[in-house]
């Protein structure tokens, strides 16, 4: 079993696929004005243009967005966005564990 990843022909991307890509986008818009967090977890660069430079993008746009980024090995940014990021360079399941225990 692999995840609905886009990167070969198999990539499931159906009606459903598209009701759901809608009701994203209607909340990111409606959230524009809000203060929101995104979190992005291990995000890499086999589709960057997925996930990770939108979600910089966001913040960028957006002053009161803020980006938490867990990435063992690409915990940084493109964009000028550092007073916004809480950026960690560690692995997820140590990160979790961490904040569980506690």
């Amino acid at each position: 079993m692999e995840m609905n990843l886009r990167k070969d022909a198999y990539f499931v991307q159906d009606e459903n696929w598209y009701r759901q890509a809608e009701k994203y986008d209607n909340f990111i818009e409606n959230e524009k004005n809000n203060k929101l967090v995104l979190l992005e977890l291990g995000v890499g660069f086999n589709t960057p243009g997925i996930i990770r430079i939108p979600f910089e993008q966001m913040v960028f746009q957006n002053k009161n967005w803020n980006l938490i980024r867990i990435n063992k090995n690409n915990s940084f940014n493109y964009l000028d966005i550092e007073e916004n990021s809480i950026l960690i360079e560690e692995d997820i399941d140590k990160v979790i564990n961490y904040w569980i225990k506690k």
